[in-house]
């Protein structure tokens, strides 16, 4: 096509707009569409890290406040669950005497008590009884709960119950003779005791 045989006139003014028209279209297309997108990836990522950035600043402002309530509670939980006392021997006869004294508010009268060795359990030692007794059925059952809901909490180890023979033609006594385990954990060093 040559240049005497492009139209003139408003003919040639129309196809001159469309042809510019398409230029510039072809020109947002290749240009400025992406730089568009590239913009607006940047601004989304750049508000990101600006709300990313006043969630940390405000999580590191409760950072120290976090920390406190964390020390009061590993506070709190290790007096709830450890026995009291400043050794083994101790922390074993409160252990014993926690046990009298569920024992008597359930109507169990204790035949023998015999101390365990102490044990690491991680940063706890495991202190130790073994009891014999004889109850009911029924006071047996309450000292169980008893223990089960003491606190600190105590842990119920190699539980035996034999029931007891009345003579022929006696009635039957309900008796039962028990030997038990009963655990409590207390805080302290674990040097010199080795685990099993």
């Amino acid at each position: 096509m040559s240049i005497a045989s492009m139209p003139t006139g408003w003919q040639g003014r129309l196809l001159a707009l469309f042809l510019f028209i398409v230029a510039l279209g072809g020109i947002y297309l290749l240009v400025a569409a992406p730089l568009l997108d590239l913009y607006a990836e940047r601004e989304k990522t750049s508000d990101d890290r600006r709300m990313l950035l006043s969630r940390l600043k405000a999580t590191t402002a409760e950072v120290p406040a976090l920390r406190a309530r964390v020390a009061e509670a590993r506070a709190a939980s290790t007096n709830m669950v450890a026995l009291e006392g400043a050794s083994d021997a101790i922390a074993s006869a409160n252990l014993q005497s926690r046990i009298a004294e569920h024992a008597a508010a359930a109507g169990v009268a204790l035949g023998s008590t015999e101390s365990l060795p102490a044990e690491v359990r991680g940063d706890h030692r495991r202190i130790g009884v073994r009891l014999a007794l004889n109850a009911t059925y029924d006071t047996l059952m309450t000292l169980l709960a008893k223990l089960e809901t003491a606190m600190p909490p105590l842990v119920i180890d190699n539980l035996q119950v034999r029931g007891l023979l009345s003579r022929p033609g006696a009635p039957p006594t309900g008796r039962v003779d028990v030997r038990l385990d009963v655990y409590g954990f207390r805080t302290g060093d674990s040097r010199g005791v080795t685990t099993p």
